[in-house]
């Protein structure tokens, strides 16, 4: 099943260019209609916001006089605490996720424009060419990232036209068609208040609260290649018993076009054989590997074990080849590192989040090798 990351604002004002604060929030439209069509679609959605706040509804997205509010206003509420206590977005793991889906309203002009996590998370997005979506301010937080990122893309968001005309006109601190337009997108809108989506590539844009559901289903559209219940979807001990069942016909290609190689150890305290699915990269004559342990102070249980027995096996597709391990040199760590960072970019996160120097393991071929 494929699964999205919904990003909402948590941000309840915006400081209007009088510096005065209009009351804000996501827009209720665009989390409904978007939320609907993903989740009917056999799409899991989760939602964070930053700092794992409550999320505000921007009032002026359910107006007591609007036969849909009591609708928007009952879906909202059966979310429960999916929207009550969302995800934190400094503690989300983006390789737990198929893309990213950002609705508008106001707030994201005001918290997601530059936060941290979010440019983390759009970023490893947009260079593993995962589907990326935002929806009307939504926008916005493609500013949080490097503005080379956006250089030359085909995208929409709400016009200045629509700003002036029926948003925050003159009011507004800035004009986000505009914004993106000075990073190097280039704006392909629709007339005002239409339902316009612009794909491109895997950035896919709704204009307005009009496009939400045409949006949604242009990001389920785009998911269709993502596989359901396939090697691809593999995690730990069934990843490793189909890897060997098939021969690495299943589970040595990985998401995000990685690759993975199962390394045998020795428990360095039980004495038990143990194997480990890691993702690798050919260096040279060498397999790398990343002794990161998800950016934690401790090094994972593998690595202790080859410091004790630095002489094993690796699987790699159907052969076997039997390995020596050594932990990269200073001199050797950048090249190895740049490699490996491409290929998974959270290690580069990972090593933000520990003072521990996460190694490069070169395992190199000691014999020959053999079938599998």
């Amino acid at each position: 099943m494929a699964k999205i990351l919904m990003v909402l604002s948590a941000a309840d004002s915006l400081t209007l260019a009088d510096g005065t604060s209009h009351p804000t929030g996501y827009w209720a439209e665009e989390v409904v209609r978007s939320h609907q069509v993903l989740t009917e679609a056999g799409v899991a959605v989760d939602i964070a916001t930053p700092g794992g706040r409550t999320p505000t509804a921007d009032p002026v997205s359910l107006p007591d006089d609007d036969e849909n509010t009591p609708v928007f206003r009952a879906y909202l509420d059966g979310l429960g605490d999916e929207l009550q206590h969302p995800k934190d977005l400094g503690r989300v793991s983006g390789p737990d996720y198929d893309g990213v889906y950002l609705p508008g309203g106001h707030g994201p002009m005001t918290d997601l424009i530059d936060d941290a996590d979010l440019r983390r998370i759009l970023g490893r997005a947009v260079k593993k060419n995962q589907v990326v979506a935002t929806l009307c301010h939504g926008a916005a937080g493609l500013l949080s990232i490097d503005g080379s990122a956006l250089k030359g893309r085909r995208i929409t968001a709400f016009t200045d036209e629509e700003e002036n005309a029926g948003g925050l006109g003159d009011r507004s601190p800035w004009f986000l068609e505009s914004r993106l337009a000075e990073q190097g997108a280039e704006l392909a809108t629709g007339p005002a208040w239409s339902d316009t989506v612009v794909v491109d590539g895997k950035l896919i844009t709704g204009q307005n609260p009009a496009s939400s559901a045409s949006t949604a289903r242009a990001v389920v559209e785009a998911l269709k290649d993502i596989p359901n219940g396939t090697a691809l979807d593999l995690h730990g001990a069934a990843h490793i018993q189909r890897y060997r069942e098939t021969r690495g016909a299943d589970g040595h290609e990985w998401r995000y076009g990685t690759t993975i190689l199962l390394l045998d150890s020795v428990g360095n305290k039980s004495g038990q054989p143990r194997t480990h699915a890691l993702i690798y990269r050919r260096f040279d004559d060498a397999y790398l590997v990343v002794a990161s342990n998800g950016g934690t102070d401790a090094p994972p249980a593998w690595y202790l074990n080859l410091q004790a027995q630095p002489d094993t096996q690796i699987q790699v597709k159907d052969q076997v080849v039997p390995v020596r391990a050594r932990v990269a040199t200073a001199a050797e760590k950048p090249a190895r590192w740049a490699e490996m960072a491409d290929a998974w970019p959270d290690y580069d996160d990972y090593q933000a989040r520990t003072d521990r120097e996460i190694p490069i393991v070169v395992l190199e071929p000691a014999g020959e090798a053999r079938p599998a």
